[in-house]
């Protein structure tokens, strides 16, 4: 018997939800599987199977526990044998969370800001983090997962390697359930990371879910063009082999600069020996094709039961998939809450910060595929039930697409899981968000949200606004902007443009976004015709 790689010691269930246990045996026929979650001797819940499929794959459900352990998971299939027993220790209910995406969400916390201070002063936490093996194919995650893979208690020893967003999430909602929930002495938080950097949207759903949507079959139609650039499946493996080649020279100059100061920043490793190699080739082996970290990583929870997925991705798709995010994005979220056995799984997702080339800026061009995808990501919060945008208009750094902030995200979408999720209704998690926009004396822009007043944090000025305005010709330009007395309008005007026609706020790749609400949160990015509904505005 075999269970699935995420079953090992110092897991989280989710409290509250059914317990489910699955892998494989080797014995199909006349077989059985018992398993039970035990306090010492005293058995706590338990269920049993005698459903084994033609695959040998068994599943096993047992009713819901509250929050508590360390607990024994004991699992036992109907042979005499050492090998159809499994014990599984220190195992703790709690609350459980996907961290999905790409880059930004993988960013270890070892190299965020302030990590000196902020790892080697990281105490015994309740947090514990599990990494999806990465693999190419389901069966190689498997082997992967049945070697290497371990759930790990979050300490100054081990929270290096954490996903810097996750790990201040998850500490956000261990800390705050902890004190907010008067009948439980502590709340265990598990994190499972399930992201790759560098990587499409497409390559975390199915290839059935892609061809279901307009906009999933260019995603796919886009990658079959670029693998047809490659003359033979020949040219193709020489070239993965070269760029493999060069990724494991350029690692290992990371790693030697990593010795001296292990707290470097992606960003400043790149000003030392420049950015590593990138991208990989295209082609039919590739971890980045459509469909493939579904199948070899997302597929491998499945039906692991959860609390709900944090996402941060979309970089990758900001450049040639900005008008067709929202459609895909919002499959995906349909495809994983039918595998995850959730119609209702919440997604808290960020929108993307700024950011821009350093080239791209001082030749003063902005090609707008940033804020289209912001756009999109909005559409989806707008549009799709229990999906919460934490808004980052005020983060991101220059020509970094790493930025080394990742405390504001993650915390941000901590406090949208707490309100929402958890139901904390007492916590500010609604950014300011555009309702109206009227002609006035110029024009005047109404926000809503979670907030009393709101604030323009730099000095009155033209270019630091983050307003902008245009004609009927739709020639944006940068206007002046201030709050109103009631605290939630925003006076718009610019001399430039006459009669406004539209107006715009930090719709921009890159560039001071200033509009913050007394809450801290900030304003979200919009786009708005003056002669339009306001259900038109996104």
């Amino acid at each position: 018997m075999r269970l699935n790689g995420i079953f090992k010691d110092n897991m989280v269930f989710q409290q509250g939800r059914e317990i489910r246990v699955f892998g494989v045996v080797d014995v199909i026929e006349g077989n059985s599987v018992d398993v039970c979650i035990k306090n010492g001797s005293e058995v706590l819940t338990q269920g049993s199977t005698h459903e084994i499929y033609d695959d040998g794959f068994f599943f096993v459900v047992m009713p819901e526990l509250d929050y508590g352990g360390p607990y024994t998971l004991e699992v036992r299939a109907n042979a005499d044998s050492a090998d159809a027993q499994v014990t599984i220790n220190e195992v703790y209910i709690g609350e459980v969370w996907i961290a999905g995406g790409q880059s930004n969400m993988e960013y270890p916390l070892g190299r965020s800001e302030f990590a000196s201070r902020v790892v080697t002063g990281c105490p015994e936490t309740n947090l514990h983090y599990y990494f999806v093996p990465v693999a190419d194919r389901y069966d190689d995650a498997q082997r992967e997962a049945e070697i290497n893979s371990k759930w790990v208690r979050i300490n100054k020893d081990t929270c290096y390697d954490m996903s810097a967003v996750a790990f201040y999430f998850a500490r956000r909602i261990e800390e705050y359930l902890a004190q907010n929930k008067p009948e439980v002495s502590e709340v265990h938080v598990g994190i499972i990371g399930c992201f790759w950097g560098g990587t499409s949207i497409a390559c975390w759903q199915s290839v059935e879910s892609l061809e279901s949507t307009e906009a999933g079959r260019k995603f796919l139609s886009d990658f079959e063009d670029d693998y047809a650039e490659f003359l033979s499946e020949g040219e193709y493996l020489k070239e993965l082999y070269e760029y493999k080649e060069t990724a494991k020279t350029y690692e290992h100059k990371v790693q030697e600069i990593l010795k001296d100061n292990p707290y470097k920043s992606y960003f400043d490793v790149e000003q030392q020996i420049g950015a590593g190699p990138w991208p990989p080739p295209v082609g039919p082996e590739s971890e980045r094709r459509p469909g493939a970290l579904f199948e070899a990583m997302v597929l491998r929870l499945v039906p692991f039961n959860i609390k709900g997925v944090i996402f941060y991705q979309g970089e990758e798709d900001a450049d040639r998939h900005c008008n067709d995010y929202a459609e895909v994005f919002k499959s995906l979220i349909d495809e994983w809450r039918e595998i995850f056995w959730d119609e209702n799984l919440p997604f808290v997702f960020c929108q993307l910060p700024m950011y821009t080339t350093r080239d791209r800026k001082y030749m003063g061009y902005d090609d707008m595929k940033w804020p289209k995808l912001r756009a999109q990501q909005q559409l989806v919060a707008n549009t799709v039930h229990d999906t919460y945008m934490a808004v980052l208009s005020d983060c991101g750094e220059f020509d970094n697409v790493h930025p080394v902030d990742k405390k504001t995200p993650g915390e941000r979408l901590a406090t949208l899981a707490l309100r929402f999720v958890y139901g904390f209704e007492e916590l500010p998690a609604i950014a300011p968000y555009v309702i109206d926009v009227r002609r006035g004396d110029g024009v005047e822009v109404s926000f809503s949200g979670d907030f009393t007043n709101l604030n323009l944090q730099s000095v009155y000025s033209t270019d630091e606004s983050g307003f902008e305005l245009a004609g009927d010709d739709k020639e944006f330009y940068p206007a002046d902007a201030a709050v109103d007395f009631d605290g939630k309008t925003v006076l718009v005007s610019c001399k430039n443009v006459a009669e406004p026609c539209y107006v715009r706020y930090a719709f921009f790749s890159y560039g001071s976004a200033n509009l913050i609400s007394d809450t801290g949160l900030a304003a979200a990015p919009f786009e708005a015709s003056l002669d339009r509904s306001i259900s038109n505005y996104y």
